[in-house]
């Protein structure tokens, strides 16, 4: 098999687990585990052993990979607060779809950076996500799921990480920036868990199947997915990379579909079809 066409089976693979990454979450706090006390698990345990890694490979640090680091950490913890306590109230399918959703906001908070407008087929894209957004959020009493508009927000979130990461990486090394990223949101979500959840990450005794749970989304969603990532991109351009890695978002809903037993309404089908439709879009017009 060439390498061209490896890499794109291995980004195919990086969405499944991401994809997988939706139910299995909804599993963890559906086994008592607080949703800020998953995120400083998450965030700093990868931070330790990438900090590890630095130590042991000798890497350089520099101040302003640290800086940048600190900072996009900040924001993607909100991103993931949001995304993970809107999964408390909504569904693992509507919750990946909506999150996916975050690329089609890059261009606007992209435009407050750089003041740039976003071109046409943004705006299309954005009217057909927002429609799609409307049919799959809205309670048959014409209210907004709060699941669902607390994961939109960290759809933003996310697109102001990408963003500030992106405006900001340039002559940097990206290992450092995520290292720094990871300690940084994990700190924050240390003390989120104290503040609000009790402190229940310093006294709580986790069972086989919490820590198993844990261990999936911190070695797989984390390393391993990040690894081949960053191994496929030296094969294949970033336009097929966003392409191919936008099927998370159907992986997510099926994965919460045959995990979870998540029904699929019509109205949800319709939704996440609009809102998929949209991400394409943009996608495609890239390549």
């Amino acid at each position: 098999m060439k390498k061209e066409n490896l890499s794109k089976v291995l980004l195919i693979l990086v969405a499944m687990i991401w994809g997988s990454g939706f139910p299995a979450t909804k599993i963890i706090l559906d086994t008592g585990i607080q949703p800020y006390e998953f995120l400083a698990i998450r965030f700093f345990i990868t931070a330790v052993v990438m900090f590890l890694i630095m130590r042991v490979k000798k890497v350089q640090i520099e101040k302003e990979a640290i800086k940048l680091g600190l900072v996009a950490g900040i924001v993607l913890f909100l991103a993931f607060a949001f995304q993970t306590v809107g999964l408390v109230y909504t569904t693992a399918s509507k919750n990946a779809f909506i999150t996916g959703a975050n690329v089609i906001f890059v261009p606007y908070i992209a435009w407050i950076f750089t003041k740039e407008k976003p071109k046409f087929i943004y705006v299309i894209s954005s009217l057909i996500c927002f429609l799609g957004l409307g049919i799959l959020s809205f309670e048959r009493d014409f209210r907004i799921n709060f699941g669902d508009f607390l994961t939109f927000i960290s759809a933003i979130c996310f697109a102001l990480q990408i963003v500030v990461i992106g405006s900001r990486i340039k002559n940097r090394n990206p290992f450092i920036v995520n290292g720094f990223q990871m300690f940084s949101a994990g700190i924050v979500a240390i003390l989120m868990n104290i503040l609000f959840e009790g402190g229940s990450i310093l006294s709580r005794s986790y069972d086989l199947k919490q820590v198993l749970a844990l261990g999936y989304i911190i070695a797989f969603n984390t390393f391993i997915c990040y690894s081949i990532q960053t191994y496929a991109q030296r094969e294949i351009n970033p336009s097929q990379v966003s392409l191919i890695l936008t099927t998370e978002i159907i992986f997510g809903a099926l994965f919460s579909i045959l995990v979870l037993g998540d029904k699929m309404t019509l109205q949800v089908i319709i939704g996440g079809i609009l809102i998929f439709g949209s991400v394409l879009l943009t996608e495609i017009k890239k390549k």
